[in-house]
């Protein structure tokens, strides 16, 4: 009569075990794509890519950004193929990755050294970093960024 009572109550045990790993495994692959997204983004920022920023941004895209001023999808994709966002190095130190719901924040600091044709060409900005990222239809879509100078070390 105690192992039909004990298998139940093991059998309960082991499905929550494993309903608890499968949760923490869910929790850890929501900022892995998170983390890969951001890699995505370095890359593009690297290569000057249009394309790559485009298939990143959500059609709502906004960034206030070190320039002062609010820059929406279309203009910054026009930015990059300009030139004006070109980069001979780009380097970035995430914080922070923090998930609300659909919504993930990620914070740190970066370093970018501009290369021409930007007007910038030789200067190292460093900044600090707020992205925001939204699950849509499964993939983590770029929505907002705010960027701001600091003196680098």
């Amino acid at each position: 009569m105690k192992a039909m009572v004990l298998t139940p109550v093991l059998a309960l045990f082991v499905i929550g075990s494993v309903r608890a790993q499968d949760h923490a495994t869910a929790a850890d692959d929501w900022e892995t794509a998170v983390r890969a997204a951001e890699a995505r983004h370095v890359a593009a920022v690297l290569e000057n890519d249009a394309a790559a920023w485009d298939a990143l941004l959500s059609d709502d895209f906004i960034v206030n950004g070190p320039r002062n001023a609010v820059v929406e999808k279309w203009e910054l994709l026009e930015m990059v193929r300009n030139g004006m966002l070109s980069v001979s190095s780009f380097e970035q130190k995430i914080e922070i990755v923090r998930r609300f719901g659909d919504i993930a924040v990620v914070m740190g600091e970066d370093v970018q050294v501009w290369a021409p044709p930007s007007s910038n060409a030789g200067q190292t900005h460093c900044r600090r970093f707020t992205d925001v990222w939204r699950l849509d239809g499964g993939e983590w879509r770029y929505i907002a960024r705010q960027a701001t100078l600091v003196a680098c070390p």
